[in-house]
């Protein structure tokens, strides 16, 4: 079965806030660069200056790099409310960032967002997803086990001093 290019949640009045996942590579060509210029804008407000990552044309460049996108159609919301980062490696997929628009947290969007990037993890193959986070970032570790993620090891420093990295996994079923 083909993998769907947006992911619909639910059909009822409740979801109207609610956004459609989408692949960048899918969508019009001449949406994308608004829309990696939001997402630039999303990123630096969210993220410190040194874990900022470089989201322009030369991301959709790297085949093995795979942008999911959460988008709103309503007015009054900035378009981009969530995106996720990844890297397809040997069979696997390393989710390298997933960020929520602070506005649109505690609604549900990072887990629908992960249901998009494990469904699309399946279509390309994947065995499994790694993921790197934060020992003391407990929203997104909750997240993480909550779809399914396990604790695989964590390293001492592996951020910076005193910041220890965990890393989890999802292995996937075919």
């Amino acid at each position: 079965m083909p993998c769907k290019a947006e992911t619909s949640q639910c059909g009822d009045a409740s979801c109207q806030s609610r956004p459609l996942f989408h692949n960048i590579r899918q969508l019009p060509r001449s949406t994308i660069p608004r829309i990696l210029h939001e997402m630039r804008s999303l990123e630096r407000k969210v993220f410190a200056p040194r874990e900022v990552f470089p989201l322009d044309d030369r991301v959709l460049q790297q085949r093995n790099m795979e942008i999911v996108v959460g988008l709103l159609d309503q007015a009054g919301w900035p378009p981009v409310v969530a995106y996720a980062v990844a890297v397809k490696w040997n069979h696997r997929l390393l989710l390298h960032k997933i960020c929520v628009s602070p506005a649109a947290r505690s609604q549900g969007i990072g887990s629908l967002l992960m249901q998009k990037v494990i469904e699309d993890a399946k279509c390309w193959s994947c065995r499994a997803i790694d993921l790197w986070v934060d020992e003391a970032n407990q929203v997104a570790r909750s997240l993480y086990s909550k779809c399914g993620f396990v604790v695989q090891e964590t390293v001492n420093d592996y951020y910076s001093p005193g910041k220890n990295g965990v890393k989890m996994v999802r292995v996937l079923q075919p």
